[in-house]
């Protein structure tokens, strides 16, 4: 069923969740547009130009417009993974942005998946101190993730995510039809998301999971993860479950392993390693090792060892006056950031590597 969450209250932005949706850009973004002239610039990536690009160019041109008005449609591409996801990346889309002609009230559209969204976003941020932007992610991952922070992060050569700012979307658009193209391993990176959000939330969303629900269940599944990120304070949504040790593994790939099956390794090194710690019963890390294998998600990490994910997790955000946060399973639903001390990481990544 088709839905609307509403982020940030009355003065915030719309998330709108519909099958289809895409076909209808043009009459969306019109709405959003100032005066007789709107600029719109379309920011994706090859692949998904190659699969939506022409359909949106062509239903700007067809969509009924007011009396009198111009749109003035431009496109840029940029890379699509996530060692792209950089300032090199965004001083070139600013460049090349500036090269259009493009005004101060331009609306920029970010199309694709997470790292076009989050890129896209912070140059939107930056270009002529801010203008509009409108997200449509075509990736289940992006969905869950991108649409209700209002921010966008950039990697650097420390670590992932390192450089953020705050970037308030004017709307988001989900169309679940895209979903239809994505690879297997992107769709799995986007069930590892929404799992992970599922055993935050609460017993309603993780057990559409424990049952192996979800494509059943798919639009239920985006709402509320969407809804219960969108009701999460600032400090809370950068400790999310496996977060760390997740993005560790990511960057100790050169980003080959995508971030949702990265992300899958992180949750079950925490769940066994909060059992083994007594943070948790042994009953509810066992519930959410079962739903990763479930649904298809990867349990183990095979490529790093504790010392070299536990050095990486030490260059991030988390560490402060030597200790790191790590945020670990209570229950289904609640999650507690225990507070380490930097020589204590290895061994607790340890305890949750074993099968």
């Amino acid at each position: 069923m088709p839905a609307n969450v509403k982020v940030n209250g009355e003065d915030g932005y719309s998330i709108r969740i519909r099958r289809g949706i895409i076909e209808r850009l043009g009459i969306e973004l019109l709405r959003l547009s100032e005066g007789e002239y709107t600029e719109v610039l379309i920011v994706t990536d090859e692949k998904v130009s190659s699969l939506y690009l022409q359909k949106v160019i062509m239903n700007f041109q067809e969509c009924p417009k007011p009396e009198g008005s111009r749109v003035r449609i431009c496109e840029l591409l940029i890379a699509s993974h996530e060692g792209a996801k950089n300032f090199q990346t965004v001083a070139k889309l600013l460049d090349d942005m500036a090269g259009l002609g493009l005004s101060g009230k331009c609306l920029v559209v970010a199309l694709g998946g997470g790292v076009v969204c989050e890129t896209a976003g912070f140059a939107a941020g930056c270009y002529m101190g801010g203008v509009r932007l409108v997200l449509v992610p075509t990736t289940l991952a992006a969905m869950i993730e991108v649409s209700a922070w209002g921010s966008a992060f950039l990697n650097l050569s420390s670590g992932k995510n390192m450089a953020g700012m705050s970037c308030s979307p004017s709307l988001v658009l989900c169309d679940i039809e895209c979903l239809k193209t994505l690879s297997p391993e992107e769709y799995r990176s986007g069930i590892a998301e929404s799992l992970k959000t599922s055993i935050m939330s609460g017993e309603e969303l993780f057990k559409i999971f424990e049952r192996g629900d979800v494509q059943n269940k798919l639009e239920r599944v985006i709402e509320g993860c969407i809804k219960y990120r969108a009701g999460l304070t600032p400090d809370v949504r950068s400790k999310c479950l496996g977060y760390a040790i997740g993005n560790a593994i990511e960057s100790l790939s050169g980003y080959e392993i995508q971030h949702g099956l990265a992300l899958s390794q992180g949750i079950a090194i925490t769940a066994r390693a909060s059992a083994k710690m007594s943070w948790c019963s042994s009953g509810t890390a066992d519930r959410i090792l079962d739903a990763l294998r479930r649904n298809g998600l990867p349990d183990v990490c095979l490529n790093f060892s504790a010392e070299a994910v536990s050095q990486a997790m030490l260059q991030g955000r988390r560490v402060s006056g030597g200790s790191f946060e790590l945020v670990t399973v209570s229950e289904i639903g609640r999650c507690e950031v225990k507070e380490l001390d930097a020589n204590e990481l290895e061994g607790v990544i340890l305890s949750g590597m074993g099968a």
